[in-house]
């Protein structure tokens, strides 16, 4: 398991890739359940209910598994499918343990209605959440452009920019959960 850790922190790092990982359905499903685990600690905090939570977690991780088998499926990549997926599950699962309090405070003061009212947020905050999202955005490009390359052995680059196809999918998810779920 530290082993496991010590793999994703380096995708997280952008000093190694998803083929550093083992292609294994078990390792897939216990990295999902690290995955919901480590959301659900802000998840069941912020959310209305836990039904909206749970929902919201679904929806994700179904669109993630679609949208990453469509992208292999263009690419002729699906080797390294369950790979990509492991990695994908697991960096997002060590983005939720680093924002997680950051979200949970978030929370808190956006509760504080004096304080929204007022406009005394402290800046860190959304500062904190911005360099956590562009610093994901970055991991999750880094690894959709790992999965556009049919040949890991040549030094191809992939034929579009893995950071656009990371932010397309997150336009994806957020116009499915906002459109469909109303969230």
């Amino acid at each position: 398991m530290v082993e496991l850790i010590k793999v994703l922190w380096n995708i997280l790092l952008r000093k190694s890739d998803q083929m550093a990982l083992p292609n294994s359905m078990f390792l897939l499903f216990v990295v999902f359940l690290f995955y919901f685990l480590s959301q659900s600690v802000s998840g069941f905090t912020v959310s209305e209910t836990p039904l909206v939570f749970i929902r919201s977690f679904f929806v994700d991780a179904i669109l993630m598994i679609v949208f990453l088998r469509v992208l292999t499926q263009i690419f002729s990549s699906q080797d390294n499918y369950t790979r990509t997926l492991i990695a994908l599950f697991g960096t997002g699962a060590m983005f939720n343990i680093i924002a997680s309090p950051l979200i949970i405070r978030f929370a808190d003061i956006l509760n504080d209605s004096d304080l929204v009212e007022s406009g005394d947020l402290p800046i860190w905050l959304p500062l904190l959440f911005f360099i956590i999202a562009i610093w994901s955005i970055m991991v999750m490009g880094h690894i959709f452009s790992r999965s556009m390359v049919k040949d890991k052995s040549s030094a191809s680059s992939p034929p579009i920019s893995g950071v656009a196809v990371a932010l397309l999918y997150m336009m994806i998810n957020f116009l499915v959960h906002s459109s469909f779920l109303g969230e």
